[in-house]
């Protein structure tokens, strides 16, 4: 039991764990966006009670999180039919990948575009046309030092 009396697995959600599984929520949805294209399915578990690995393709996984945020507790979950491991990750694996591609389309974008900004400087593009294709390409405007270094 924990200290507000209830069994430790019907205990309420507190309000740091609402939020945990909210942002999963969140990373579920993006991770399907982001790896489903490309034959990921979703998402394996290693479960100790039963000893085994749980696949859980994306929706399901999203429905599982939403009704523990909903009733409090997890569904009854049933093995997946004959998965291919290839075509799921680990949550740990996923997860790192999301803050790496987050981190990358943060703090890396900004070098890209101004690294394109410099390029079609070079090639003679005005600034102007430089600054709609970053525009149309929803890339961070380039600096306007990167242009004038080279133009």
């Amino acid at each position: 039991m924990d200290e507000s009396g209830y069994p430790e697995e019907e205990a309420p959600l507190g309000d740091d764990e609402r939020e945990a599984l909210q942002n999963d929520l969140v990373d579920v949805e993006s991770l399907k966006a982001l790896l489903a294209p490309r034959g990921i399915k979703g998402a394996v578990f290693y479960c100790p009670d039963c000893d085994e690995d749980h696949y859980l393709g994306w929706d399901l996984l999203a429905g599982n999180l939403q009704e523990l945020l909903e009733q409090g507790e997890s569904p009854m979950h049933e093995p997946a039919f004959d998965p291919d491991p290839n075509e799921y990750v680990s949550w740990d694996y996923a997860r790192g990948l999301l803050d790496g591609y987050e981190n990358f389309s943060d703090e890396a974008l900004g070098e890209v575009a101004d690294q394109l900004a410099v390029e079609l400087t070079s090639r003679g593009w005005p600034g102007a046309d430089i600054k709609s294709l970053l525009v149309r390409l929803d890339l961070p405007n380039a600096s306007e030092e990167g242009q004038e270094s080279q133009g």
